[in-house]
């Protein structure tokens, strides 16, 4: 399940802001946003390429505009969007989470939890694909890969980079969460300490 953390007072965002953590995770989600504009070109080309299928093409009309080139184009467009939304994903903990377990510990567990989840789970994870992203990506650059197709789409490596440009956008978004996370542990700490002296101090 998803969950606001504001709302459930996991965070408090006025006193463990970093101004770093905001210039990443902005950096991250222009980058995201721009990239979000090829879903309305994606649309224009599926209508287009069914218009054209439909009702052109079945009636012997436009045989020589190729649809091939269209349909992998319309993949290609797919996945930047796509890739890129899981990076912005962490910017702003939308991404879905099973939470059977977390939301039964402490504040400050849970903040132990995030960042052992980022450090030894996420980050290694992603730092892999991008390593084998990279090399996906010069294959195909040096062999100048493309379609299968003989009508297909050249120059394969433009969509395989997509691969490891995303994974950086993920490594710098969980950078940008790891460094929050650990500004709330250690903002929690210090409030805990600072409950515990007033509470020693009252006992006195």
């Amino acid at each position: 399940m998803s969950y606001d953390r504001e709302q459930a007072e996991l965070v408090d965002v006025q006193d463990t802001q970093l101004p770093l953590v905001t210039k990443l995770n902005k950096f991250v989600q222009h980058i995201v946003g721009a990239a979000a504009w090829l879903n309305f070109v994606l649309i224009f080309l599926i209508l287009t390429t069914v218009i054209l299928r439909y009702g052109f093409h079945r009636n012997g009309l436009l045989l020589n505009w190729p649809l091939v080139p269209m349909e992998e184009l319309q993949w290609h467009l797919y996945s930047v969007p796509f890739m890129f939304g899981l990076a912005y994903a962490i910017t702003n903990d939308s991404h879905i989470r099973i939470d059977i377990v977390r939301i039964r510990i402490s504040k400050q567990s849970q903040y132990i939890f995030e960042i052992f989840g980022i450090l030894f789970l996420l980050l290694p994870f992603v730092i892999i694909l991008f390593y084998f992203g990279i090399d996906y990506t010069t294959y195909a650059f040096i062999n100048k890969e493309a379609s299968q197709s003989t009508m297909g789409l050249p120059y394969r490596w433009i969509v395989k980079s997509v691969i490891p440009i995303s994974m950086l956008l993920i490594i710098i978004a969980s950078l940008a969460r790891l460094m929050q996370e650990v500004a709330l542990l250690r903002h929690l700490i210090k409030n805990n300490n600072h409950k515990d002296k007033e509470k020693e101090r009252e006992g006195r």
